[in-house]
């Protein structure tokens, strides 16, 4: 009896078929979920490496503002006593190209604006820390007038700041006054560690603060204002008898003849009012010809990214260093 040919029956067949054509497919799904994923992986890391040359990049550009204000230090301690716009720290640096994008950045003098943190009374402070700070109390206000702004901002602001919970002035505001809101809270009664702080003050909103923003800053102690790098605003509200057109004088005639010292600046006002009008005590403890805290803002722009780092240098003696970095959009 002769064997007969081996044939799977037709249904096995199809079963077989069925089967090689699932394992195909989860083969080719699986391929495509393990491209798809490379790719992301792919991506991932590049925009890592981009994201970490792009911050290489901005420490770069720290350290070359550190170096300028490195040799600003040693012009210092060779007898130019002064910090002006004509230094070499206050040029920008214009886009520059660098390996897969551009960077640019600035170096500003934090001292050309008023600091707030000069608002700061201790429960137990002395008689001048009071004096000190009324000075700087009718400065704020002048500041505040002079861009049409309410005054009654710098009480808030110096109500906020000092170390009681009851309120010193009569436009101040304390606890009681922030804890009846619908989103109640307290009172700093500290120095402010930034200036957006300003928009928990009474008084201020968006607005408000966006027009005071270029004229304000916080720096952990009492700082003058640097009368050679200061705007006209700022200038102007350092006397009654200023008005724009005499800061705008001031600010021209720098140019050429930077302010040596302060004694400098108050002959100059004393020469354009009448000299019984010129306040000399009280507008030389709030001014200074030089400066110890800078910012420097960098931008590097990369193909895919950007990245925008703020720093705050402080200029000591006999170095320069970075107090702290910011980095992002803020």
């Amino acid at each position: 009896m002769g064997f007969e040919s081996a044939q799977a029956p037709a249904h096995q067949k199809g079963v077989a078929l069925i089967t090689a054509i699932i394992i195909v497919s989860m083969a080719s799904i699986a391929a495509v979920a393990m491209t798809h994923e490379l790719q992301l992986t792919i991506r991932r890391s590049g925009n890592i490496i981009t994201a970490d040359q792009g911050y290489l990049f901005t420490l770069g550009s720290e350290a070359w503002s550190r170096g300028m204000l490195i040799r600003d230090l040693k012009d210092d301690s060779s007898g130019n006593k002064y910090d002006g716009l004509d230094e070499d720290w206050a040029q920008e640096l214009p886009p520059t190209p660098v390996e897969g994008g551009q960077v640019e950045a600035v170096t500003t003098d934090l001292q050309a604006r008023f600091n707030l943190n000069n608002l700061y009374l201790q429960a137990e402070a002395s008689e001048e820390d009071k004096q000190s700070v009324a000075d700087n109390l009718a400065y704020f206000q002048r500041l505040l007038a002079s861009l049409e702004l309410p005054e009654s901002i710098a009480q808030a602001t110096a109500d906020w700041l000092d170390e009681d919970i009851k309120s010193l002035y009569p436009d101040g505001a304390e606890d009681m006054e922030y804890l009846n809101l619908d989103r109640p809270y307290r009172t700093a009664n500290g120095p402010m560690a930034s200036a957006t702080e300003m928009r928990l003050i009474k008084g201020v909103d968006r607005d408000v603060y966006e027009k005071l923003a270029p004229y304000i800053t916080t720096l952990p102690e009492r700082t003058a204002i640097n009368i050679n790098t200061a705007d006209a605003q700022v200038v102007q509200a350092l006397a009654e008898e200023l008005n724009e057109a005499n800061a705008e004088q001031l600010l021209s005639e720098r140019e050429e003849n930077p302010f040596k010292e302060p004694n400098a600046f108050i002959e100059r006002l004393k020469e354009l009012f009448d000299e019984n009008k010129v306040k000399s005590d009280e507008i030389t403890s709030l001014i200074s010809v030089e400066s110890r805290y800078f910012q420097m803002e960098t931008v590097v722009s990369m193909e895919s990214s950007s990245q925008r780092l703020v720093s705050l240098l402080y200029k000591g003696e006999k170095d320069v260093i970075v107090i702290s970095r910011t980095l992002g959009v803020f």
